[in-house]
């Protein structure tokens, strides 16, 4: 079945804001499944389409529905929207496709699809990997070591194959996709796999049925040459283990090439209170703001306590109290606002080595700011924390 939503297309009003000269050569390839499904698809640019029944059909896809055509209709609608349109006529320029001043944004998604359907996957690729958000963190075993993204193999194909007798063994099926993006700073992975299969009741027809199906995730794997640190996003903590493993031994010369260690301290809340905040000095950030607080107070019943508000250090002043200082605070969620942009972002920074913010070029400046005030853990300040700690025993 499917896994893509094709309501967007039931609307015959969005189907209309495709050109005929571009809908039709889409269809062209399902005219079949459409006769099937009692539709006439018009042989000429010139005839009319009957977007209603059209629409209707794809507002109840089965299992005859081709999946390269809801593939296809998936691709185009999430990615052929108005505020893409620049980007979408720089995409087609680069794929050498001709456009008249009545290109829609939909128009153009259509026909890169048409010349180079991969460009549209790619650009779905960076948009997927721009909202993930939760990332475990793993730094360099020996910070002096960093090796430049040029230096980096680009033949993953050993990689692959390692990945591959890893997912088999964990009965997620056969064939994974390992895709490299290299940006300023910093390399992304993207790793396509099976998950565990599915069997879900469905209707085929009037009878009643099961679909037998392996769900695909897709997880992420961030080389941070700046930092000297890799980041990864899976769902299973045991597909994080391994791919410290594989791409340690594979891209970095050794498994044990990075290490688990905390990260994150949240200790400058309780240190500088509302001076933890600054961000003047950030290039590219407008304001910080902290909206929450999570401590744990220990004991035998596990107390955890949440302070929660727009803006928590005015509204803790307000009942005239500050941050709590003798519990250990487990998470906090900042609202980071960049310039230009109107709404904040949401950043929450958990105690050791998971973060959670969108990635990508302004996931920079964030990380910037979270070293400048302290809430990223240094070999410098790990050291200072055990000095004080020494100074405080004796």
């Amino acid at each position: 079945m499917a896994r893509f939503n094709l309501k967007s297309f039931a609307q015959p009003d969005l189907l209309k804001k495709i050109q005929p000269a571009n809908l039709i050569p889409l269809l062209e390839p399902f005219r079949l499944f459409l006769e099937m499904k009692a539709f006439c698809l018009p042989s000429s640019a010139d005839q009319e389409i009957d977007a209603t029944a059209l629409g209707g059909i794809l507002a109840q896809p089965d299992e005859e529905m081709p999946g390269d055509l809801v593939e296809a209709l998936h691709l185009i609608g999430s990615l052929g929207s108005d505020e893409r349109f620049d980007e979408l006529l720089d995409m087609a320029a680069a794929n050498e496709i001709e456009t008249d001043g009545e290109v829609t944004a939909l128009d153009l998604a259509t026909q890169i699809w048409l010349k180079n359907p991969e460009a549209l996957e790619r650009k779905e690729h960076e948009e997927f990997f721009q909202k993930r958000k939760s990332f475990e963190s793993f730094r360099a075993a020996d910070p002096e070591v960093v090796i430049a993204i040029d230096d980096l193999p680009t033949d993953l194909s050993a990689l692959k194959e390692s990945l591959d007798a890893y997912f088999l063994a964990k009965k997620r099926g056969v064939g994974c996709r390992v895709m490299r993006k290299d940006s300023e700073g910093e390399v992304r992975f993207l790793i396509e796999h099976g998950q565990p299969c599915k069997r879900e009741p469905s209707r085929k027809g009037t009878r009643s049925t099961s679909t037998f199906f392996r769900p695909e995730k897709t997880d992420v794997v961030i080389y941070d040459v700046v930092h000297n640190e890799l980041r990864i996003n899976a769902s299973a903590f045991a597909d994080v283990r391994e791919y410290r493993a594989l791409f340690g031994r594979h891209l970095f010369g050794g498994e044990d090439r990075f290490v688990f260690s905390e990260k994150y301290t949240l200790d400058p809340l309780k240190k500088d209170g509302r001076a933890s905040l600054n961000c003047r000095d950030i290039s590219g950030l407008d304001s910080v703001n902290l909206r929450e607080v999570e401590y744990s107070w220990g004991g035998a019943f596990e107390h955890i306590e949440i302070h929660r508000a727009e803006g928590l250090f005015h509204a803790l002043a307000l009942i005239q109290r500050n941050i709590e200082t003798e519990p250990h605070i487990r998470k906090a969620v900042f609202k980071i606002k960049l310039d230009g942009e109107k709404k904040p972002r949401t950043v929450t920074i958990k105690a050791g080595n998971k973060s959670g913010y969108n990635r990508g070029e302004e996931a920079m400046m964030i990380e910037d700011w979270l070293r400048a005030r302290g809430f990223v853990l240094t070999e410098e300040t790990v050291q200072h924390a055990q000095a004080d700690a020494a100074l405080a025993g004796d």
